[in-house]
């Protein structure tokens, strides 16, 4: 019995091994050749040429050969992308486009802003410019006003020192002897009670009255006599050269007479 079943189950195996090592050469085979032409019906020389290209069955989508004679390149073509890829591309060119416009409007503000802060720095410099102009004209005009209040104070320091030589050089006149005129009887015989007369003297350096001059009576003619006695008995104080003066004497009715 034992060795009828080594019989009957030696041959079996060696036929399935046997088979095995067939589909094998044959796959092997048929992944090494190209696949036999086609026979087509014969067609006009433009059909022939637009037919030409042969279409290998070994992708999904079929390369024309004559087009693709690198191996890398074909391979490139034969592949197929999926919609992952298809979609990351999508997305990384939109990405792309956004990043290129965004640039572009950056590019676009700067340049805006940039021209802005030129007018700007350009209107702050034309503002300083004329403020400027402005201080400058202002300080001119205080310069001249300054001058000419400088001058104007000078010219009156000049005025005030001329007047105060003047007075230096002009004698004072000091009065030693006063004798007052007696009221005229024919003026009170009139009725006459009051009268003013203003009477000009000249002094010598000596201080005696030279000359007397009526410049003004009131009333006329009745109190002159009395001025010029009067006036011409006055003495003053030696002086460094002759001078004039003008007097005034009042007139005035006493009720004695006198």
């Amino acid at each position: 019995m034992m060795k009828i079943d080594t019989l009957k189950s030696g041959p079996a195996c060696t036929l399935s091994h046997a088979v095995c090592q067939i589909v094998v050469v044959v796959l092997c085979a048929a992944c090494s050749k190209e696949p036999a032409p086609v026979a087509v019906p014969a067609k006009a020389p433009e059909a022939v040429a637009a037919a030409a290209p042969q279409v290998t069955g070994l992708v999904k989508n079929p390369v024309k050969m004559t087009d693709t004679p690198d191996a890398v390149k074909w391979m490139d073509m034969a592949s197929t992308k999926s919609p992952a890829q298809i979609a990351k591309e999508e997305k990384l060119a939109r990405e792309a486009a956004d990043a290129k416009l965004a640039a572009e409007a950056k590019k676009a503000r700067d340049d805006r802003l940039a021209a802005d802060a030129k007018s700007a720095a350009d209107a702050k410099i034309a503002a300083d410019a004329k403020a400027a102009a402005d201080a400058r004209a202002l300080a001119a005009a205080k310069a001249l006003e300054s001058q000419k209040l400088a001058e104007a104070s000078q010219a009156q320091a000049a005025a005030r020192a001329k007047a105060a030589a003047v007075a230096v050089q002009e004698p004072v006149l000091s009065v030693i002897t006063r004798v007052q005129p007696k009221f005229p009887k024919m003026a009170a015989t009139e009725g006459i009670t009051s009268g003013v007369v203003t009477a000009q003297v000249q002094i010598d350096t000596d201080g005696h009255v030279s000359k007397v001059d009526i410049l003004k009576a009131s009333p006329k003619k009745y109190f002159d006599k009395a001025v010029l006695a009067a006036a011409s008995q006055w003495k003053y104080a030696p002086i460094s050269k002759p001078m004039t003066t003008t007097l005034e004497f009042d007139f005035k009715l006493d009720d004695d007479g006198s």
